[in-house]
């Protein structure tokens, strides 16, 4: 809402739909201190009025549509025609209109792109083909994220902890040994024989190590170079270090560098998450993504690249 001469606000209750609300509502008075009409500040207090509502109601507010109508590039009727509601609809709501439950699962449903994809199916007719191309390849896109994220980001509190960036060759030695650590458990307590780390598996978990340092600590991880390799994202430095293992597996090393309690946690969870794929799948998993394919074979992966790319995995 624009700036407002004499603009106040006053704590009012209000009857939605059978729902007692007290809210703040805002009014406007002339110089002489009546209140008069204004059409602008009305509106934006049926908005306000009407979000509220939604959230006590658990229904998407007009901002919530908005995102997620936005994410697949689709304006209002295109959005409403995907999704199988009236093509005015969606304008409505995104103005403050109350949807029903109904309407409003659909659109929950469509927040995920695996949903989205099942509506373009069932409504592909209404919106023609040129569109109906264009959107599933930004479904697609948005399906390579969603299957990307399976780093829990919510769990790690800068304030609590320390981070500190670390020669890539002694995150390495760490990654192994809470990785080779973590077999041994598996060994011993479930009967299972996985393999312990790889050179291949070390170096995209290297990787991911940088992206996630980099997009929740906003610093790298290590200095040295990432380059695009056929294989994938490769640390050269770490690469020579273990290639003499060829594909076998590396052992842990007998004396390793503690790290800061930000960058151990980082390390534990992409062993955790990224660590039980294997390293094949990983090649495919950098083979989708952006830093990757957008790097000149043989050519350092920029860290914005890396940074920004990662933003879009854990937003999505």
């Amino acid at each position: 809402m624009k700036k407002i001469n004499n603009l106040k606000s006053r704590k009012v209750v209000v009857n939605v739909k059978g729902m007692e609300i007290e809210y703040e509502e805002y009014y406007v008075v002339d110089d002489n201190g009546e209140e008069i009409f204004n059409r602008d500040v009305e509106i934006e207090n049926d908005r306000r009025l009407y979000d509220i509502y939604k959230k006590k109601n658990n229904l998407l507010t007009n901002e919530e549509i908005k995102k997620i109508r936005k994410k697949y590039g689709l304006t209002q009727k295109e959005y409403a025609k995907v999704i199988g509601v009236g093509e005015i609809t969606i304008h409505r709501f995104e103005k403050g209109a109350i949807q029903t439950e109904a309407v409003d699962s659909i659109m929950k449903l469509s927040n995920n792109p695996d949903n989205m994809a099942l509506l373009l199916l069932q409504n592909h007719q209404k919106i023609g083909e040129s569109l109906s191309k264009t959107l599933l390849k930004r479904i697609n896109e948005l399906q390579i994220l969603k299957r990307h994220a399976l780093v829990d980001i919510n769990k790690f509190n800068k304030n609590l902890l320390e981070f500190e960036e670390e020669s890539a060759l002694d995150i390495a030695e760490n990654i192994i040994n809470i990785y080779n650590a973590k077999v041994d458990e598996l060994v011993k307590n479930y009967d299972i024989v996985p393999e312990h780390i790889t050179n291949l598996k070390l170096q995209k978990l290297l990787y991911f190590v940088q992206a996630l340092c980099l997009m929740i600590f906003d610093k790298k991880a290590f200095p040295e170079k990432i380059i695009a390799w056929s294989y994938g994202p490769v640390v050269k430095e770490v690469y020579d270090r273990y290639k003499h293992n060829h594909n076998g597996e590396i052992s842990s090393e007998r004396e390793i560098k503690p790290i800061s309690s930000g960058l151990y946690a980082i390390i534990k969870e992409v062993i955790n998450s990224y660590g039980s794929i294997e390293a094949s799948s990983l090649i495919n998993f950098t083979h989708e993504e952006e830093p990757w394919l957008k790097t000149e074979m043989n050519k350092e992966i920029n860290s914005d690249l890396i940074k920004n790319y990662f933003n879009k995995v854990y937003s999505s």
